[in-house]
């Protein structure tokens, strides 16, 4: 009976052992084995993005497993970055990871989310990314693995994004998005976005931009000293008081701006000539600016705001009304002065609430 006790405690203390051993030495053993075999691959070598494809899988991404000639759990993290931080010191520094989970070989994008990723890098045209997996064998009792990363050579995908409108919720309306005035893209100039908010209330005005009508997407607050901060958390932007206000917001850079203004008449062709402006009065229920003047055909005139030489309309050759000085987007040659056809007293309106869609008329009496 003793010598039976005997040889079951021999066998306990070699299962103890093996398991000792395991627990400590098998990560160990496993780095000189890590490799490869293949490259990464996307299932396309561009992606052009819309709101159409939104929610279809545009993009997928398929990798070798890591061999270690063991069963290990291997995690896979698909990095995403601009070319031109792929090298260097600090390479890879700002890329975005996507965690595929342990053992898992593939991983795809729906167009929203990619667009959104777009987004967040500040670009918002055609532009190349590239595309990394990395493998990592996490230790079983959470510890700092001992194995190296390993990473699959670079993929470039070239992918083209679309344009969302910004959405300008806030307490002047509720802070309801899906009811918001709406700043629409700068034509030919990507991630430039402005137009013309009556903002109402008394004392400071808080509001966000957000870039969907609802707050489950990105939304922008205040980051400090005229920046965005993309923390849904961040507070809102404001402004000092109640107005009529050209907003603007430059997704390049995250900067944002806000200027109060009065609109008039200025010109040879108005009553105050060249150096008194014509005053014109907002219509809150019409969303239009208006005056009843007596205007002479031999003379021209501008719209101008603040009764300086800062914020002007002009005409182009298409005969709409076009910015001739405005720091959003500085001064445009070449633009006409606005004109009537014969004297008389007009009403002349200037409407400015659809952003990047101004009109202006002129209508004897």
């Amino acid at each position: 009976m003793n010598k039976i006790f005997q040889f079951a405690s021999f066998l306990s203390l070699l299962l103890l052992a093996a398991t000792a051993c395991k627990k400590e030495g098998a990560a160990l053993q496993l780095n000189e084995r890590a490799s490869f075999s293949a490259a990464l691959k996307s299932s396309a070598d561009s992606v052009t993005l819309s709101p159409a494809n939104d929610n279809d899988t545009v993009l997928t991404f398929s990798w070798p497993a890591v061999s270690y000639g063991s069963a290990v759990a291997v995690t896979y993290t698909l990095q995403l970055d601009v070319p031109a931080d792929t090298s260097g010191a600090a390479a890879w520094g700002k890329a975005q990871q996507f965690v595929a989970g342990n053992n898992v070989l593939t991983l795809g994008f729906n167009g929203k989310t990619l667009n959104n990723i777009m987004e967040t890098f500040n670009i918002f045209a055609d532009s190349g990314m590239v595309f990394r997996v990395l493998a990592n064998v996490n230790q079983y009792n959470g510890a700092a693995s001992t194995i190296p990363t390993t990473y699959t050579s670079a993929v470039k995908v070239n992918i083209t994004p679309y344009l969302t409108n910004l959405f300008i919720p806030g307490a002047y309306q509720g802070w309801n998005p899906a009811s918001a005035p709406v700043l629409n893209p700068v034509p030919g100039k990507p991630g430039l976005f402005e137009g013309y908010v009556n903002i109402t209330g008394s004392g400071i005005q808080y509001f966000k931009y957000t870039n969907a009508p609802d707050w489950n997407h990105t939304n922008y607050g205040d980051g400090g000293n005229g920046t965005f901060s993309t923390d849904g958390n961040a507070a809102g932007l404001s402004v000092p008081g109640p107005g009529y206000y050209e907003l603007t917001a430059d997704l390049n850079n995250n900067t944002w701006t806000a200027t109060a203004t009065t609109w008039g008449i200025i010109g040879d062709a108005t009553p105050g000539g060249w150096n008194t402006d014509t005053q014109m009065t907002y219509d809150p229920v019409n969303q239009v600016w208006t005056v009843t003047a007596a205007m002479v055909t031999a003379g021209s005139f501008k719209f101008r705001a603040n009764d300086a030489w800062v914020i002007d309309f002009g005409i182009n050759n298409s005969g709409q009304i076009e910015y001739a000085d405005n720091p959003f987007f500085g001064y445009t040659p070449g633009l006409n002065n606005l004109t009537v056809p014969a004297d008389g007293t007009y009403i002349i309106t200037l409407d400015l609430h659809v952003s990047q869609k101004y009109t202006y008329s002129a209508i004897l009496q």
